[in-house]
């Protein structure tokens, strides 16, 4: 604008300064000019004065402009950066979730692995703890059945040891020895009580034997004396036998050795000695 009134100003000049010569010639209005001169000349001062402004104004329009135009393009820069920012942390955000989530899930299936873990050690402890127990049993049931064996092993050794004490005979010895003997443990005070009824066996058999033997001497003894005594005739001596019973003759029908015999025959001494019978060593 004070361009424009500016150059309306410099042409009104020109225009009055040409009308103002012109007059001088013709003899025209000059005050006419004078005042086109003047009126051009104020329009030129005020668009001079007026033109540094408006050419700041529209500067600072443009530069407004532009700093407008700058922000937007920098807010649409920031925006479009904010947004790619956004994108960005969501995307991590959610790589970090997922991370979390496998890291949790891997932790659930290592918690889950102990557990099992733990779970089949608890279980073989206890498969263990049941064997043993069961063991436990086992021994167990075998002591009670032991001392239950033990116990019926000794009441009937105690038992056979007493007959044999009560009657100490080499048979009832024997069968008492047999039950001490197959005591599972073994007892020793029965043992020792066996081997008293043994030496009181031997005692009675060895006693027994030197009266058999004194008696045998004595009848033999006897018989020697007879015979001396007796003179060859009587080899004519009617003698007792007992065909079906032993093969001793007697020489009294009465004798001891004759109560078990079926019959008894009355035959001569020289026919039972020719026969292989010998004398009876109780008569």
């Amino acid at each position: 604008m004070g361009t424009f009134l500016v150059l309306v100003g410099l042409i009104g000049i020109c225009w009055g300064l040409v009308g103002l010569i012109r007059s001088f010639f013709k003899k025209g209005n000059k005050k006419r000019n004078f005042i086109i001169i003047g009126t051009a000349f104020i329009l030129m001062i005020f668009g001079a004065s007026i033109s540094p402004t408006s050419h700041s104004d529209s500067s600072k329009a443009s530069t407004q402009s532009e700093k407008k135009i700058e922000t937007k393009r920098t807010s649409s820069t920031s925006s479009e950066e904010q947004l790619k920012q956004k994108a960005e942390h969501k995307e991590k955000e959610k790589r970090k979730l997922e991370a979390e989530r496998k890291k949790q899930e891997e932790e659930k299936q290592k918690l889950e692995a102990e557990r099992k873990k733990q779970e089949e050690e608890r279980q073989k402890l206890e498969a263990e703890r049941k064997k043993q127990e069961e063991e436990k049993q086992k021994i167990e049931a075998e002591r009670k059945a032991q001392e239950e064996r033990q116990k019926q092993a000794e009441n009937e050794a105690t038992t056979a040891l007493s007959q044999a004490e009560a009657h100490p005979t080499r048979e009832n010895y024997n069968s008492a020895a047999t039950l001490i003997q197959a005591i599972p443990n073994g007892n020793q005070h029965l043992s020792a009580r066996l081997a008293t009824v043994d030496a009181t066996i031997k005692a009675n058999e060895a006693a027994e034997a030197e009266r058999q033997r004194q008696a045998a001497a004595a009848q033999e003894q006897a018989n020697q004396v007879a015979a001396a005594q007796t003179p060859q005739q009587n080899n004519e001596q009617t003698v007792y036998i007992a065909p079906d019973h032993g093969t001793k003759y007697h020489l009294n029908p009465n004798c001891s050795g004759l109560n078990n015999a079926n019959s008894v025959v009355a035959i001569s001494l020289q026919e039972a000695q020719a026969r292989g019978y010998t004398l009876c060593k109780r008569g």
